[in-house]
């Protein structure tokens, strides 16, 4: 892990994130749709587009239209969310990192350099309420070709121990159920699945729900 090194945000790492949010949101379109597939009521839904033409009007070609229309109805959910996800983004916080995070206080903005490359990076928002004081770790994405080479345990690790200096009670964050990979790297790190409030009427339609995690602060000392 000594060829990557984790340090704050600045301003000529703008196009680097943006490059690699808007990937990281676009290449989950393809397992959004895979996840579609498998679900029973998109068989039905299939059998549908491919029995009524044929019932109505007798035609294989109509029937081999309507599978392919079926097809199409269920990969539009998945890739309008994360291309939305990616526009808003790059529209909103990603557009002026600096103002977004850096400049506000309890925020903060990382990111991973190697050779001089952006590979990575990780921001973090404070969540006070009544009760207690949290860390929200969002944005975390690694360039495809750095992966598997421990960098998102050292985002997290950056991202909780900023939240021990703040003296937060925990980190918590929300993923959508597909992102396995990322969701394994949570449960090893400590986090526990929590209840979300968070839903996309978009996902919900193939199946895909939002999950919670949190790591207890004052549990892991």
């Amino acid at each position: 892990m000594s060829a990557y090194n984790v340090r704050l945000y600045k301003e000529s790492d703008l196009r680097s994130v943006q490059e690699i949010y808007t990937s990281g949101c676009c290449e989950h379109i393809s397992p959004a749709f895979y996840h579609a597939l498998k679900q029973p009521r998109s068989w039905l839904f299939l059998l549908v587009g491919l029995l009524l033409p044929l019932a109505t009007y007798g035609s294989i070609v109509l029937s081999v239209l309507g599978v392919i229309g079926a097809l199409l109805i269920l990969w539009l959910p998945g890739r309008e969310f994360y291309q939305s996800c990616a526009r808003n983004g790059v529209a909103k916080d990603l557009k002026d990192i600096r103002k977004s995070y850096l400049q506000r206080e309890g925020h903060c903005f990382w990111v991973v350099e190697s050779d001089g490359e952006v590979v990575g990076m990780v921001a973090a928002i404070p969540i006070i309420t009544p009760h207690e004081k949290n860390l929200e770790l969002k944005r975390m994405y690694i360039s495809s070709q750095h992966r598997g080479k421990g960098i998102g345990k050292l985002l997290c690790r950056t991202v909780i121990d900023f939240a021990r200096k703040s003296g937060c009670n925990a980190v918590v964050l929300s993923t959508t159920s597909i992102q396995a990979t990322a969701i394994q790297l949570y449960l090893k790190m400590g986090f526990k699945c929590s209840d979300t409030d968070e839903y996309s009427a978009l996902l919900g339609l193939i199946g895909i729900s939002w999950v919670g995690y949190r790591y207890n602060i004052s549990s892991s000392r």
